[in-house]
């Protein structure tokens, strides 16, 4: 089975479970970035927890498991798709129409953004951050919120700093550092950690 067949499958399930939580749930309509973003999720999450070096993608290890134990695999899908629905509530808030924030702040960001992107190691970075994040229960919109914590940690580096943005260096084992306590005290803190501008069905 190749990539794409193997992303639909998962899609597929994943909309069939989502469907179970939430009778409401239109899987062929815009709701169906939901289960977008929770395929995404449930592939970082298989990466982090199922994998190990020699293994080619999460979407092969999911069809091996889902061929050789199917049953069991399912049972787990319903509790992950649960916890994560759970996760999204707490974490996502759907906003209507694009928040407004203050220019500095807007400019502020784009400059930390541009940083970022321009980061070496970025996606190593990356990745730690997200595995930090699953190991502490934040398995919903990791992605997003793994780049959302690294951008504010550049933001406040740039604030401390007289550089222009083109002498700033960044060393990304410095920043997983800052940012490990503030992962660390995620499960403590209630509340969202990401804002999104959708039209679609969402809890």
């Amino acid at each position: 089975m190749d990539l794409l067949s193997r992303r639909r499958k998962i899609l597929s399930l994943l909309s069939e479970h989502i469907e179970a939580y939430l009778p409401q749930f239109e899987p062929y309509t815009t709701d169906y970035q939901m289960v977008v973003y929770a395929c995404r999720d449930l592939e970082a999450w298989i990466e982090c927890n199922w994998m190990s070096k020699d293994s080619v993608s999460a979407f092969e290890k999911f069809e091996e498991t889902l061929y050789y134990r199917t049953g069991e695999f399912k049972a787990f899908l319903n509790l992950w798709v649960g916890y994560w629905l759970e996760k999204w509530r707490e974490r996502v808030r759907i906003l209507s129409t694009k928040p407004k924030m203050p220019p500095f702040h807007i400019e502020k960001y784009k400059k930390a953004r541009k940083l970022y992107l321009n980061m070496e190691q970025r996606k190593e970075l990356k990745k730690m951050i997200i595995r930090k994040l699953i190991n502490h229960g934040e398995i919903c919109m990791c992605e997003f919120i793994a780049e959302n914590l690294i951008i504010e940690e550049i933001a406040k580096r740039m604030q401390s700093t007289d550089k222009k943005i083109e002498e700033i260096r960044l060393d990304p084992l410095e920043i997983l550092n800052s940012l490990t306590p503030t992962i660390s005290r995620l499960p403590q803190e209630k509340g969202p950690l990401l804002y999104l501008n959708l039209k679609t069905y969402m809890l």
